[in-house]
């Protein structure tokens, strides 16, 4: 009655599993080799991914379609050949017949095979989301690189505090200065004279306390081109809050285009030579059909067309101008003699037989004679370059914004999830260890009274298995406790502290006397160094691999434990290299790295005993407080174990 209670106590803990649990044994073929498995358990969890209640006595390719990939059986078989403990991951079929990702442990215990799947799918999904939406935002960012920095405008940014936080390549270009020479620092701190800084930072609180952008024109030098003109606009940048935040800026070089205004302004006299000579697109229109009287080399490259248009009416020469806003403009100027000056006009006309949409600079001036209204002079540059690239720009920006925010929302999500399945984790690691000993404890309380009970009347065969109980229970104790442990190490918060590592081996060799007094066992060490960390778990650190030492030595030898230390110098300054010594039983070296994981075992537990999990604890340990652990071996001659820590912690709490 007392076993069918256990079985049916282990059966409520694995339903209370948030993972699936499945219970097989290796069935063989006449030579020996094991070709399927019995099922003999299935958690509630597994149920409802198998959906298969009568699996008892089934095999495993009747009763566990889960397993549909030959390559997922094929590891099992692997495991019940080898007993190595396996973990892993891949997409498989379920009762749903919807493609799922597990990810499966498997180990192997006597002729039985322990297996446990996590439907990891959700996060697998969002993992892949979220690669692909980084990968897309790279994209995005090198888009924005490569359009702010190369375009011939200025672009920048402001903080509150007139601290420039980015300026593109031309901008660096005219200060002649690298980003890291310019970042940061103000306008005067960047060339800027004392009026114009002053200027602009009144503009910025402007911006800041109206949140509306501002136009104007200044003249500042230029690293390379002397004394420039320049239109800027500064635009308010605002936060979730609707509050400003930045102050954005573009800058574009007018000095052709009011040069060319300039010069038509001087001297009307000398217009024909002016118009031939600047480089920026100009004609000049006459009478009331706004025939074209003189063009130069620019304009004419603009609308594709040869110097056979002088004599001809613009509309004439394009009439797609028709009904367009910048018609308008010119009919108005030449009716009421008022100018014309407007930054970035959409203008779409021919170019070598092409419609296509064009942006431009545009100033028309009135020709008067005697009072009265004659032509007009028209100047243009054409900015479409920069006007498509700030467009572009304007879009990607609202595109990465909007996927910034997404990926934001969803590193929370996943943050959120991961805490509560590591708070489900522990707490699960708990109840198991405790509803787990309590069998335990029974089976060893019940074979003690039998043991009482049969005194003298137990034959030496009799004692023998009594004796093999005890044994069992009491290695099922210290796995119990081992795995808790393990499972618990980076659960709880531990304060920094500085620990004197010769203190701490002080008092393993007290907490260990009568283990060391037994066996013969002698620890050497001088001279150990003080780090900072969490005393209890350098504490454990150090009792496991000296544990380890003392256990796994020859039997009729003497475990010698040596433990040095030293500074590293060069480039890994502030950590210091333990290195732990014994002359053990040692091991091959191409087991170096799978000692440290978790139920691993070179030796027979019957010869040796122990959990398998006393070194991997030790890595948990040691990369917690920011270090690496190696292990090197020879069969007959020994283990040493070099553990690299840092001097000091970043944070006050690990």
């Amino acid at each position: 009655m007392q076993i069918t209670e256990n079985i049916d106590l282990l059966q409520t803990v694995f339903d209370s599993a948030p993972n699936g649990i499945a219970v097989m044994q290796s069935l063989y073929t006449p030579e020996g080799l094991v070709e399927d498995f019995s099922i003999l358990l299935f958690n509630e969890r597994m149920l409802q991914w198998v959906g298969n209640t009568d699996y008892k006595g089934k095999s495993c390719r009747e009763a566990f379609p889960i397993v549909k990939p030959a390559d997922v059986f094929d590891r099992f078989i692997n495991v019940a050949k080898t007993g190595t403990t396996i973990e892993f991951e891949t997409w498989c079929d379920g009762k749903d017949h919807l493609n799922r990702c597990f990810h499966f442990q498997v180990l192997k215990h006597g002729e039985l095979l322990l297996v446990t799947t996590e439907d990891i799918t959700r996060r697998k999904k969002a993992e892949i989301a979220l690669t692909e939406a980084l990968n897309s935002a790279e994209k995005q960012q090198r888009l924005y690189d490569s359009i702010i920095n190369n375009t011939p405008d200025l672009v920048y940014v402001f903080d509150l505090n007139y601290r420039f936080t980015y300026a593109n390549k031309a901008l660096l270009s005219m200060w002649g200065k690298t980003a890291e020479e310019a970042i940061g620092k103000g306008l005067r701190d960047n060339g800027y004279e004392e009026w114009h800084a002053l200027m602009h930072e009144r503009e910025i609180d402007n911006v800041i306390a109206t949140g509306k952008r501002i136009r104007g024109t200044v003249s500042f030098p230029h690293a390379e081109l002397g004394r420039r003109v320049y239109d800027y606009i500064f635009a308010p940048v605002f936060n979730e809050q609707g509050v400003v935040e930045a102050i954005a800026g573009t800058t574009r070089d007018i000095t052709d285009f009011k040069q060319a205004e300039e010069h038509l302004q001087q001297s009307e006299a000398k217009l024909k030579s002016v118009i031939d000579q600047t480089p920026a697109a100009t004609l000049v229109l006459r009478g009331d059909d706004l025939v074209i009287e003189q063009i130069n080399h620019t304009m004419l490259q603009f609308i594709g067309q040869n110097a056979e248009i002088v004599g001809k009416p613009l509309i004439t020469v394009l009439p797609e101008l028709e009904g367009q806003y910048v018609w308008s403009q010119v009919q108005k100027v030449y009716k009421e003699g008022i100018p014309f000056n407007q930054s970035e006009v959409l203008v779409r006309h021919k170019r070598n037989g092409i419609i296509q949409d064009h942006y431009y600079n545009l100033a028309y001036r009135p020709l008067m004679e005697d009072g009265q209204i004659t032509g007009m002079i028209q100047v243009a540059i054409d900015v479409t370059e920069q006007v498509v690239a700030r467009k572009r720009l304007e879009e990607s920006e609202n595109r990465y914004r909007t996927l910034s925010e997404t990926l934001e929302q969803q590193i929370v999500d996943r943050t959120k999830e991961l805490q509560r399945s590591n708070e489900d984790l522990q707490q699960f690691a708990h109840v198991a260890s405790h509803d787990l000993k309590e069998p335990v404890r029974k089976i060893k309380t019940f074979t003690d009274r039998l043991e009482k009970n049969l005194a003298g009347k137990l034959d030496e065969e009799g004692a023998k298995f009594i004796e093999r109980i005890h044994i069992a229970t009491n290695r099922m104790y210290n796995m119990i406790d081992g795995v808790l442990t393990y499972s618990t190490t980076n659960a709880g918060i531990q304060n920094c502290e500085f620990v004197d590592l010769n203190d701490v081996i002080k008092s393993i060799e007290t907490d260990l006397e009568v283990k060391l007094q037994t066996t013969g066992a002698k620890i050497t060490s001088s001279n150990l160094p003080v780090v900072e960390g969490a005393r209890v778990l350098l504490y454990q650190l150090f009792y496991n691999l000296i544990n380890n030492s003392i256990k796994f030595v020859a039997p009729g030898s003497a475990p010698r434990i040596l433990i040095s230390s030293e500074q590293i110098t060069g480039n890994d300054t502030g950590f210091v290299r333990i290195i732990l010594r014994d002359n053990g039983i040692g091991f091959e070296q191409e087991f170096a790295e799978r000692i440290f994981e978790t139920f691993t075992r070179l030796n027979s537990k019957d010869s040796y005993e122990g959990t398998g999990l006393g070194l991997s604890l030790c890595k948990k340990i040691v990369e917690r407080h920011g270090g690496n652990i190696l292990a090197s071996g020879d069969p007959g001659m020994g283990a040493s174990f070099t553990i690299t820590l840092p001097l000091l912690q970043k944070q006050a709490l690990i």
